[in-house]
């Protein structure tokens, strides 16, 4: 699809956009860093992640988000008090929640709310496993850093972006055009899928569990050819983007100008591939999250660890996923709405 060009001039909307999204990412950043909050990275993808040219589902993106948070986190708090300490019941509640969010990402009409809200519950479930003495901060925190990135999105889009000051725009809901049954199949990939990550990280003490399973689920598609398509442009894009941000560490990431000025030009350029609507626009997407989680810590990185930490968890998280969406689900059929 061609970028949509402003009737007045030369700058596109995917480039308004693009800069709209650069400037919230920057702002997320330093109001995160600014409160002291846990993970300021937070606050900058979810930025990136409701990022659109299409006001109307920019806002649906921005909305669902922190209710979905709010919810995942308040049950998943609760949930996770009662769990402490009963490792088999907390992994098949982590196992459950990415069943439950990933039907619902499949057979709503506000998938995104169904999505991240079984994704925040198993962040939850997750942190109270490895740190359950500081569940309570990361609860708190994680609220903050997402209403915070989209807030910062929003206005920044509404400021600089496409129609550029108009406050009109509503709700957006998806066309569900998946059968239950193909639904129910990918959710029960998902759900066993997120159960061998965990045992598989705990006997072999992997990486940054949470983003081995946010990159798995991320992927999984009704037709497994779209799981491995987007398995291997998530793949691609977090060399790309993980790379970029190991330059400008490598370069110079202590220093507050460099550091800003790359994180900028680097979103910017990531969110014009994200927005194109092109077939390897998630690219773009991929990109731009493994950028940020390499280049935001709780300020400039001192070093290469934490960032290729994150890395190495997107790649593991993505194959382990895929190979399962690919062994688990029958030949290809032709998918029809329910």
């Amino acid at each position: 699809m061609a970028e949509a060009a402003r009737p007045d001039g030369w700058i596109s909307d995917v480039d308004r956009q693009a800069f709209a999204t650069a400037t919230g990412v920057l702002a997320a950043v330093y109001i995160a860093l600014s409160m002291g909050l846990d993970e300021p990275y937070w606050a900058a993808l979810s930025v990136m992640m409701i990022a659109n040219t299409d006001r109307d589902a920019l806002v649906t993106k921005g909305i669902l988000r922190v209710l979905s948070t709010l919810v995942g986190v308040s049950i998943g708090f609760v949930v996770a008090q009662w769990m402490e300490g009963l490792p088999i019941q907390q992994a098949f509640l982590v196992g459950a929640s990415a069943a439950v969010g990933t039907y619902g990402k499949q057979r709503s009409a506000y998938s995104y709310a169904w999505f991240y809200g079984g994704l925040t519950f198993m962040l939850v479930m997750l942190f109270s496993m490895v740190q359950p003495q500081d569940l309570y901060s990361f609860a708190h925190y994680r609220c903050y850093e997402i209403v915070i990135g989209v807030v910062c999105g929003t206005l920044a889009s509404w400021a600089l972006g496409p129609n550029a000051g108009e406050l009109h725009a509503r709700l957006k809901a998806q066309v569900v055009a998946v059968t239950p049954e193909n639904a129910l199949r990918q959710a029960l990939i998902a759900g066993f899928g997120a159960i061998v990550i965990v045992i598989i990280w705990s006997r072999f003490d992997l990486p940054q569990l949470p983003q081995v399973l946010i990159s798995s689920l991320i992927v999984v598609d009704t037709d497994p050819n779209a799981t491995r398509h987007k398995g291997w442009q998530r793949i691609v894009g977090c060399g790309a983007g993980g790379a970029a941000g190991l330059v400008v560490i490598g370069l110079d990431a202590t220093d507050q100008i460099w550091w800003a000025t790359m994180l900028f030009l680097g979103i910017f350029s990531f969110a014009r591939v994200h927005l194109a609507k092109t077939p390897n626009a998630y690219i773009g997407t991929q990109s731009a999250i493994a950028y940020i989680i390499t280049l935001v810590d709780p300020g400039p990185p001192s070093s290469l660890f934490p960032p290729l930490d994150r890395l190495i968890g997107i790649v593991i998280g993505v194959s382990i996923m895929t190979v399962l969406v690919w062994a688990l689900n029958p030949p290809r059929t032709t998918e029809k709405p329910a």
